[in-house]
């Protein structure tokens, strides 16, 4: 059993112990069942896909801000990861670091 089913599982017996509502953890048990399906290959191709960019750029903004770095030192984090997500795919990302 991976994570993602881990996961999933919890939810399925929080709605059975009423700690949470069957249409809140329906969605999330269906997120989690079709992730327990993927291998890291899926999830870099869900990532290439740029699904995920706004989020990803979000989260590196906010992380930007929060460490206190200089707003041109943190545009230029933002433009290298705006040049990675054009120029790279995720398993080069991953397998590079």
């Amino acid at each position: 059993m991976n994570g993602y089913e881990i996961m999933a599982a919890s939810y399925r017996q929080m709605v059975k112990q009423g700690r949470i509502d069957k249409e809140t953890a329906d969605k999330e048990i269906r997120i989690y069942d079709f992730l327990a399906t993927c291998d890291t290959e899926d999830i870099c191709r869900m990532v290439d896909s740029s699904a995920f960019n706004d989020i990803i750029k979000a989260f590196v903004e906010t992380a930007v801000k929060n460490a206190d770095i200089d707003e041109d030192a943190g545009e230029k984090v933002v433009a290298q990861l705006c040049y990675l997500f054009d120029e790279k795919t995720a398993r080069q990302v991953l397998d590079g670091r």
